[in-house]
């Protein structure tokens, strides 16, 4: 009987400081980034920021448990998280544990995506205005993301997004891809909330500002995200009968400019550089595969040749610009999984080198393996981290075929709410609100499917989890007027309708 009281008032508590609660949850992300990169540039180790993440996981899972009405879920989560833990182990210890600790440090990262997304749920579920403290709250997170990359850059401390040619501005941010993911994540939703905004200025300062970042960041996905915000909001109010010529101007404005300056760009700049290097590379793999006796051949020609042939013809091709996965899997092995391509952006590209380790690595492992992933620190080599550079390549090597089959169909039961909303009534469920939240979780799933910055991230599925929750709000808890409801038209309906026309 204590303990249900006991339970009942930090309910009661929980409830009252709710809105608190989640803005330092949303400071806490930027803030606790900050740390890790001043941690890193002073030579502190990242022991600190990964215990105060540990801990505000912890604080948000009890936070989420104690507002649940059905904790039996948290429960079947946790079941399902430390069945299949276990079974990730055994197929690492058959492979040879290295780093049990570590290993189960970089599985917490991922399973984070769920446990926070049950946890915003439940408080969508606990107080009806949690969902407008939550839109403050990504405000909260921009906010001070803008001032810490303006300081970086007054101060003169700003590591630049890519070091080689000192360019794009990144903050005192860590990780370009996660950084870009963020980003690209917030600005429809900022642009959704700053457009319903009376004062025109207020939309101006906010696009100006989220748009800029997205530019100066400097990676392709983060100058692709300032056009499908821009105009994806322009469509998402178009739908929605919220057309505004005024605010359409400063979106198509802002597009326009961030458009003329492309080759001004810091992604520009970068992509020419790469571009130099490779042909330089190209050129150097070209001269040496002459001193071998020729030209590369192509055709009918390339088609007769043995790959016996090729492999004394281009041999010390891979020695040279794959040395370490040659001395680790052998050249023949490498060459195979380059199916003997003499194109150099294929053998030096570090994203491709990336997953060829992991495949090799993989082949060589037991079949559990296959099924529940391998461990992390065996990905590294001569001090070289070798985990794919795509989240989904990613969770397949860590975790094999199972876990990446069961995170897939938790983010596609989200696309299914979405989905059966559009199709039951899409003219109640499809609102501004909901535009921008899903044009933010269509960027999430594009950056997650190109980088590795967002599913084993914590900085960034933080967004990712709290969009699903959203989701999972607009569609399940979120009560609709009868108006909306009765003047809707189904989805079926409206295509019968054009076809009748």
């Amino acid at each position: 009987m204590m303990a249900v009281r006991l339970l009942e008032r930090c309910r009661s508590v929980l409830r009252q400081h709710l809105a608190l609660c989640i803005f330092i949850l949303f400071a806490a992300q930027p803030a606790m980034d900050i740390l890790s990169f001043w941690q890193e540039k002073l030579g502190m180790g990242s022991s600190l920021s990964l215990l105060l993440r540990m801990l505000v996981l912890a604080a948000t899972a009890l936070a989420g448990y104690l507002l649940s009405e059905r904790r039996r879920y948290y429960w079947y989560l946790a079941a399902v998280c430390a069945g299949f833990f276990v079974l990730h182990a055994a197929a690492c210890g058959i492979a040879g544990y290295v780093s049990p600790f570590a290993d189960l440090t970089n599985y917490v990262r991922v399973i984070q995506i769920p446990l926070f997304t049950f946890c915003f749920i439940s408080f969508l579920r606990a107080d009806p205005h949690a969902f407008r403290w939550i839109k403050t709250g990504f405000f909260l997170s921009f906010g001070l993301i803008t001032v810490v990359v303006l300081l970086s850059v007054v101060t003169g401390t700003n590591p630049h997004t890519y070091a080689d040619t000192q360019s794009g501005v990144l903050g005192w941010f860590l990780t370009t891809n996660s950084q870009a993911s963020i980003m690209s994540m917030l600005t429809p939703i900022l642009l959704c909330m700053a457009y319903r905004a009376k004062n025109l200025w207020i939309l101006v300062l906010i696009a100006v500002l989220s748009c800029g970042q997205l530019y100066l960041l400097g990676t392709r996905l983060a100058y692709m995200a300032i056009f499908a915000s821009t105009l994806g909001i322009l469509f998402v109010t178009a739908v929605c009968g919220r057309a505004d010529r005024r605010k359409y101007a400063v979106l198509v404005l802002v597009a326009a400019v961030s458009l003329a300056g492309f080759k001004v760009s810091p992604m520009y700049e970068h992509q020419m550089s790469y571009g130099q290097t490779m042909q330089e590379k190209q050129d150097l793999l070209n001269s040496m595969t002459a001193d071998r006796g020729g030209t590369v051949l192509s055709g009918e020609e390339e088609q007769e040749e043995t790959d016996l042939a090729k492999m004394r013809q281009f041999n010390q091709i891979y020695v040279y610009y794959r040395s370490d996965l040659v001395q680790r899997f052998g050249v023949e092995k490498v060459m195979e999984n380059c199916d003997f391509s003499t194109d150099v952006s294929e053998i030096t590209g570090a994203r491709m080198s990336k997953i060829m380790f992991c495949s090799l690595l993989m082949d060589e492992e037991a079949f559990p393996s296959r099924l529940f992933g391998l461990e992390r620190d065996t990905m590294v080599y001569k001090g070289e981290m070798y985990d794919p550079e795509n989240d989904f390549h990613g969770i397949y090597y860590l975790y094999g075929f199972v876990g990446l089959v069961l995170l897939l169909a938790f983010l596609a039961y989200f696309l299914y709410l979405i989905g059966w909303a559009l199709a039951k009534d899409a003219r109640k469920y499809f609102t501004l609100d909901a535009g921008a939240f899903g044009l933010s979780l269509l960027l999430a799933f594009v950056n997650a499917y190109n980088t590795a910055g967002i599913l084993r991230r914590p900085n960034a599925s933080f967004y990712l989890s709290v969009l699903l929750a959203v989701i999972y709000y607009l569609v399940k808890i979120k009560k609709y007027p009868a108006a909306a409801k009765s003047r809707g038209i189904r989805l079926p309906e409206l295509l019968r309708r054009k076809k009748t026309v």
